[in-house]
């Protein structure tokens, strides 16, 4: 039993938003399974509250506040989220699915990977369905409007309302000739562990 609850208490969820990026443990949450089933039900309430939290702006990741108060997100507002904790999948045995390259565009991010979708189904059409919701994006690469390199995650959940462009692609809008200024700061720490904040992009997380 004790090892049971200290894995309920590892759940934690950092989302992201075009403002700002929070993290903490995500009230009622025990798994990926119950998080999305959250996420999806319009009769749950309209937030995610979290406790143990933490937010900073988006292109700030160095300035970030720990607060002494439960945290109130729209889930509307979520672009997507990284969830660490178990996996467990709830209401028995996972339809068959087949892993679809995807290109989701959803501003300021485009995220490149893999969902999926029910075997024979026209990937189009499946991804129409889909994006109609949260899901997952497995093997995710991030990067923003340019193509600039944001991060990596090997599961993310994101907000389907907040994608206005889908293709069913292994490929991104690489837009190399694009030059950022000499003092911008790129979303590149925003994303990442609070530890490695200072670090080159390719070490960073998707979220």
């Amino acid at each position: 039993m004790r090892k049971l609850e200290s894995k309920l208490l590892d759940v934690r969820i950092e989302v992201v938003t075009t403002s700002f990026v929070a993290s903490g443990r995500p009230d009622g949450v025990h798994d990926l399974g119950r998080l999305l089933e959250n996420l999806n039900n319009p009769a749950v309430t309209r937030h995610v509250e979290m406790t143990d939290a933490a937010v900073r702006p988006l292109y700030r990741a160095a300035h970030q506040v720990r607060l002494d108060a439960p945290l109130l997100v729209r889930r509307d507002e979520i672009i997507f989220a990284n969830f660490e904790g178990p996996h467990f999948n709830r209401g028995g045995v996972r339809p068959a699915q087949i892993d679809t390259p995807a290109l989701l565009l959803a501003p300021p991010f485009q995220i490149q990977g893999t969902v999926g979708l029910p075997p024979g189904s026209d990937s189009t059409q499946a991804l129409r369905g889909l994006v109609a919701g949260f899901f997952v994006v497995r093997n995710a690469n991030v990067y923003d409007a340019d193509g600039n390199a944001l991060g990596e995650g090997e599961q993310i959940v994101v907000n389907g309302a907040a994608v206005q462009m889908t293709a069913a692609t292994k490929r991104h809008i690489d837009v190399s000739s694009a030059a950022a200024p000499a003092d911008a700061l790129t979303p590149v720490a925003a994303i990442g562990d609070d530890e490695s904040a200072s670090e080159a992009y390719p070490q960073q997380r998707a979220a």
